[in-house]
């Protein structure tokens, strides 16, 4: 039976422990995703197969990266984590760049954008797992259910460090995030800059909301997590239930649910549901980059990912964000992206 002194260990073990790469030689990996149109019926949402099928013909991608399909179409490629870290923005670019050809030569077009501008939301992939999600999101309106549908997406995953690395980047990549979600927004509506960041904070917030409290990773990490929402319970045979009742992990470790205790199993699912905007998970996700075109995209990922590695470089970054890097801000640059000013200067 799981504890709350058996969660904090567990997650000091497995998401919160520095060490991985150096200092200054950290591996960094990409994942992008990009909206998918047939081209002869541009309204119609891709079957995952036709995706698949289009992107793995002509055998596996040369950087090594692997492809996945999202639950509204979205196609996602992942590069490997690249030493040194610079050479996964070539994987990306030069396997983006056959991904899409494929897809288009199989008659599918690839759009990156935060959110699809064209189509309502709509799931092509059916699971379990997906299918107790929006059952859950539903609950409290739409915008979860666009978030797995509609939304797109570049997530950085870059090593901790040590001990004193992993504190300065912890801090550094929340402080520095509302400044450049607003210089690289891509999803505009009449509302809202990025649309996609502010479709994600429209989501239960125990599971999208910044994790930064102390500067700490495991304190503030185990502090959100035990303090979530379950989602749902994820069974051995891979069924998905909805939570009975709104309750906390916290409060499924003091009592059961659906018939039984928590585990460490149930523990690590759970972490897999929180879509905080920087993540801990043994590296560090960044997931708040809207989907950019190719070009836009590995600047981006290059930029962010040097004001993380570089001491020097990260300071002056802090120094510069001051005044714009609470929680708060996070909103405001979803909102009003540059035309904020005071995130203007600081981007």
């Amino acid at each position: 039976m799981l504890d709350r002194r058996g969660a904090f260990d567990h997650l000091r073990r497995h998401a919160c422990a520095p060490g991985a790469g150096s200092a200054s030689r950290p591996r960094l990996g990409l994942e992008q995703e990009w909206h998918t149109y047939c081209l002869a019926d541009p309204e119609r949402h891709v079957h995952p197969g036709e995706v698949l099928g289009a992107t793995l013909s002509g055998g596996p991608l040369p950087g090594g990266s692997s492809v996945t399909v999202e639950p509204g179409g979205q196609v996602e490629l992942a590069t490997p984590a690249c030493d040194p870290w610079w050479q996964a923005l070539e994987v990306l670019r030069s396997d983006g760049s056959l991904l899409r050809q494929r897809l288009h030569d199989a008659g599918i077009a690839t759009l990156a954008a935060g959110v699809d501008p064209f189509r309502p939301p709509s799931r092509t992939l059916t699971q379990p797992r997906y299918d107790a999600m929006q059952a859950f999101f539903d609950q409290d309106g739409p915008a979860g259910r666009r978030m797995m549908s509609s939304c797109a997406a570049i997530q950085l995953n870059l090593d901790t460090g040590d001990a004193a690395t992993q504190a300065r980047r912890w801090r550094a990549a929340h402080r520095l995030g509302p400044a450049l979600v607003a210089a690289f927004a891509c999803s505009p509506d009449p509302l809202h800059r990025s649309e996609r960041l502010a479709n994600w904070h429209a989501v239960d917030p125990t599971r999208t909301r910044p994790v930064l409290l102390s500067g700490d990773v495991l304190v503030d990490w185990a502090t959100y997590v035990l303090s979530a929402r379950v989602m749902l319970v994820h069974d051995d045979d891979g069924t998905c239930h909805l939570t009975e009742r709104p309750v906390t992990f916290a409060g499924w470790l003091d009592e059961p649910l659906h018939g039984r205790r928590a585990t460490v199993e149930d523990l690590d699912y759970h972490c897999t549901t929180l879509f905080p905007p920087v993540r801990p998970r043994g590296w560090f996700e960044l997931r708040w980059l809207d989907a950019l075109p190719a070009g836009t995209a590995e600047v981006a990922a290059a930029a962010i990912t040097v004001l993380l590695v570089d001491e020097a470089a990260g300071a002056a970054a802090e120094e510069a964000v001051r005044g714009v890097a609470d929680a708060e801000m996070w909103d405001v640059a979803a909102d009003l992206g540059p035309r904020h000013e005071p995130l203007a200067r600081a981007a």
